[in-house]
């Protein structure tokens, strides 16, 4: 069985700053449905939602084609318009399924958004470009390697250092220490001279670091994620052969503000989060339990008109193509359908 995931991160402005970017990634396997079992050549998706309105019902639909390799390997996807007549953005894959280039197409015209340039041992990068509808850089991301480790990353605008980060690694090849710089030119707060009363003044970002620890404890491997004084976050991890959890914590200086827990099983997935308050009392939570069949959800507010806790069911029909891969699934609450997916498979093989 081939299980690809895909997500595309593309932020054309304001692109925020964390450890070890990587501008363009795909990691979620919720936002293509694209499993499938043997030798396929494309898929192509419709989505219909389904959003009851007063007495009517809304549908807006999406509409998108995959094409693979013949090892499995997604090559491109493709983004349609509702009505499926032309295409408005193409996202090309190198032979490592690594996104090389993100082109859009607009008022008749197609030009190049993003491209990437990758050596053949990281999945990171050595640089990102990102245009302006395809002119010039407006965003650069260059990544420094030694002995095959991402070393250094800076980000340019209009071709201007702004800021980069340097990391640091234990004897196992672990990240420890991610250091941010600011540059002279980079970032921060610009107070008027309407304020000042003589003249602009600029006071750039601080230079800051996030610190990484590690821990096993029987089983369990923790990570400690931190900034000084500022914010945590521990990741427990147990995993086997037949399932896998891990708990992430998310802490304001040593105030709890939410927690995670996700455990995977063959056939099911249970994921919750639960969100406290000073006292460390849970205020609201969000349960989800999902099945091939059924999704089972379960939650309760932290508003105080809106706090009573509410479960819902969301039942999953699906249909198969002779070469057991689906072809349709239809989603449906009080059995009232609210999404229908589709999709067309093309073979090399049958």
């Amino acid at each position: 069985m081939k299980l690809i995931t895909i997500f595309l991160f593309l932020l054309f402005s304001n692109l925020c700053v964390y450890s070890q970017k990587i501008p363009i990634k795909n990691n979620s396997k919720e936002i293509l449905p694209i499993d499938f079992h043997g030798c396929v050549k494309s898929i192509n998706i419709k989505s219909f939602s389904f959003n009851k309105k007063n007495e009517t019902i809304d549908t807006t639909s999406t509409v998108y084609k995959v094409f693979f390799a013949k090892n499995g390997n997604i090559t491109k996807h493709i983004y349609f318009n509702k009505s499926r007549d032309h295409h408005w953005r193409i996202i090309e894959y190198d032979a490592l399924e690594r996104i090389k280039t993100i082109k859009i197409k607009e008022d008749r015209k197609t030009w190049l958004a993003t491209e990437q340039f990758f050596n053949t041992f990281s999945s990171y990068p050595d640089s990102t470009n990102i245009y302006s509808y395809g002119k010039k850089n407006k965003e650069q991301y260059v990544n420094l390697f030694a002995k095959k480790k991402l070393i250094k990353q800076e980000y340019y605008t209009q071709d201007t250092l702004r800021h980069y980060n340097t990391y640091f690694y234990d004897k196992k090849n672990r990240l420890i220490k991610d250091y941010f710089i600011n540059t002279e030119n980079g970032f921060g707060i610009t107070l008027g001279k309407s304020i000042t009363g003589d003249k602009d003044e600029k006071t750039l970002n601080s230079n800051d670091s996030i610190i990484y620890e590690y821990k096993k404890i029987k089983d369990t491997l923790i990570t400690i994620k931190h900034q000084s004084k500022i914010w945590n976050e521990i990741t427990k991890e147990i995993k086997s052969n037949n399932f896998s959890l891990i708990i992430l914590e998310k802490y304001s200086r040593d105030f709890l503000n939410n927690s995670r827990y996700e455990y995977k099983s063959k056939d099911s997935i249970f994921d919750c989060t639960y969100f406290y308050n000073e006292k460390k009392e849970i205020v609201s939570f969000y349960k989800t339990i999902t099945t091939p069949t059924r999704i089972v959800s379960n939650w309760k507010s932290g508003s105080y008109y809106y706090n009573k806790e509410k479960t819902e069911t969301t039942n999953i029909e699906i249909e198969y193509d002779t070469y057991n891969n689906w072809i349709k699934k239809k989603y449906s609450i009080d059995k009232i359908s609210t999404l229908l997916v589709t999709r067309e498979i093309e073979y090399y093989c049958h």
